[in-house]
């Protein structure tokens, strides 16, 4: 079951559930709309959820704490009356920006992140040791080959099996992962940062990145959100955050 957790105005909120409810046509998914920040985040104390869409009024330093930093597995839709210049600076993949006035377009634009968010509720079964282990696909940060085995990289702990990275990538790629060297497939929505030679996942892993892989995937040099708010950050009224939408 897929989980929505919508914090926008009513006129917006039509819109998202009703472009929502053709792109989740055969996915099993609910919804929950609320006006205020503090009874969403009272929600969260009994449920959690996959996909945020937030008013961009809620993006503040001490609700990206509370929403964003708390939940690293989520996806988080803000809708803007100027998205443009949100996105220039924004390295984290699972934060987008939409448009209130081109809101279907925008949403059709990242139509497959949204799905490949749902489909990371699957599980992957994996033989350790000898124990069947099924690992959320969305616990997974990325792959690494050594040798003949392949490590998998998770919010459990490392598990490591002989497999075939070539045959995980066509399985993987479907859930959102990206091939970013011939020895790693990293699930994209950790990715927050892109350098030269190397990727960065989740604010505290690096993997190598190829210099072919770079062309074929047009990845772009992207420093890491936290590295870019070298500069202060602009000041918003919190308290109005908060008020009811």
């Amino acid at each position: 079951m897929i989980r929505v957790a919508i914090l926008e105005h009513e006129k917006e909120s039509k819109e998202v559930l009703f472009w929502l409810s053709s792109c989740f046509s055969h996915i099993d998914w609910t919804f929950r709309h609320f006006y205020k920040a503090s009874l969403l985040a009272k929600a969260m104390k009994e449920e959690s959820y996959s996909i945020f869409f937030f008013d961009e009024m809620f993006q503040t330093p001490r609700l990206e704490s509370v929403f964003v930093h708390d939940n690293p597995q989520a996806l988080f839709i803000y809708l803007c009356e100027d998205p443009e210049s949100k996105r220039k600076q924004e390295t984290r993949s699972r934060i987008h920006y939409v448009c209130k006035s081109t809101l279907k377009q925008d949403l059709s634009s990242i139509r497959q992140e949204l799905l490949n968010q749902a489909s990371q509720k699957d599980c992957y079964t994996l033989v350790y040791q000898g124990v069947s282990i099924d690992l959320p696909i969305e616990d997974i940060y990325y792959l690494e080959k050594i040798g003949k085995n392949v490590h998998f990289h998770t919010r459990k702990g490392e598990f490591h099996r002989r497999l075939n990275l070539a045959d995980l990538d066509e399985i993987f790629a479907g859930y959102g992962f990206l091939r970013v060297h011939i020895s790693y497939l990293v699930n994209a929505k950790y990715l927050t940062g892109i350098y030269k030679d190397e990727v960065e996942l989740n604010h505290s892993m690096r993997v190598p990145l190829s210099r072919a892989q770079k062309k074929k995937l047009g990845l772009k040099v992207r420093h890491s959100h936290q590295e870019a708010k070298k500069e202060s950050p602009e000041q918003t009224n919190t308290q109005k955050a908060e008020a009811s939408v």
